[in-house]
């Protein structure tokens, strides 16, 4: 990875925004410990609510998850407005990079859909690699949308309108979740919404050559991610865990995408696009001029 490539250039509204970003590695178990601590500090409850206490309820719940309890945080409006029949649940899975994060990862700019759908919101942890490796994020991933639609009346929420969203590691579970819910004849999804997913794991690509070498989720990282939550030889790879080796895409639910033009995950993302569209599913594509991974979310979104 070069960056003699010729390469777009970031977004000059952004580009002090990322000038300050940290590149953090993780190929060592003490250099993911730091990372682990980076993300625990920078997401949490308190910056999820702020500015959001007159419109927004929570509350703090321990869900069945195949190993144990989960911790879950449900969001509602204050001021409920709809009929529970016009209310969509969403669920929220955090980002990452499989090996780190909490329930809180990514879920601020989801919190907008709140108020405005009345929507009711979940977010749950699941388990870390590598001391969990997948399919243990997959499957405790499967257990909150399964309990998630099991409670829909005691949330208030109509499970017709399931939803499943999800930012570069979240957004491969929303992937693979979603696919695993057809393949397993599960809750009905309403739609995924996938924002700038890690969908592939060959960390190939022309994306990754101009980009990888790109703070904050370089293409190193993405090795050593994978590494831990696919093991050596990526053994516990599969359609699930990598949606981009999925040959069949059919009867899954309309889809929006989104990603950076400067991200390393740009062009798996415009391909699995492309193959939702050759499979008949709905798809909605954005790709953001000069933006990289997790741009819209201090960069930390991964």
């Amino acid at each position: 990875m070069s960056s003699q490539i010729p390469r777009p250039a970031l977004n000059p509204e952004l580009a002090h925004v990322h000038q300050a970003l940290p590149k953090i590695g993780m190929s060592t178990k003490e250099e993911l410990e730091s990372y682990r601590q980076f993300l625990g500090s920078s997401f949490s409850l308190e910056d999820a609510i702020r500015g959001r206490e007159d419109m927004l309820s929570y509350e703090e719940r321990d869900i069945p998850g195949p190993a144990g309890p989960m911790r879950a945080t449900i969001f509602r409006p204050k001021n409920q407005t709809r009929r529970i029949e016009d209310r969509p649940g969403v669920l929220c899975l955090h980002g990452g990079g499989l090996v780190s994060g909490n329930r809180f990862v990514g879920v601020i700019g989801m919190l907008d859909w709140v108020e405005p759908l009345s929507a009711i919101l979940v977010t749950a942890e699941y388990r870390l690699a590598p001391e969990h490796p997948q399919p243990a994020a997959l499957e405790d991933s499967y257990a909150a949308l399964q309990w998630m639609n099991n409670h829909s009346t005691e949330l208030g929420f109509n499970p017709h309108k399931l939803v499943v969203c999800g930012g570069s590691a979240g957004g491969n579970l929303a992937a693979g979740v979603t696919i695993l819910a057809r393949d397993r004849s599960g809750p009905k999804i309403c739609a995924q919404v996938l924002m700038y997913p890690l969908l592939d794991d060959s960390n190939q690509g022309h994306s990754v050559q101009q980009f990888g070498d790109l703070a904050p989720w370089t293409g190193s990282n993405t090795i050593d991610a994978l590494r831990y939550a696919l093991g050596e030889n990526h053994e516990h790879a599969d359609i699930y865990t990598v949606p981009s080796r999925a040959t069949n895409l059919h009867s899954l639910p309309p889809t929006f995408i989104d990603v950076g033009e400067a991200d390393a995950f740009r062009d798996e993302d415009v391909s699995y696009a492309a193959n939702l569209w050759k499979s008949g599913v709905s798809t909605e594509l954005h790709v953001w001029p000069g933006c990289w991974h997790g741009f819209d979310a201090r960069g930390l979104f991964v």
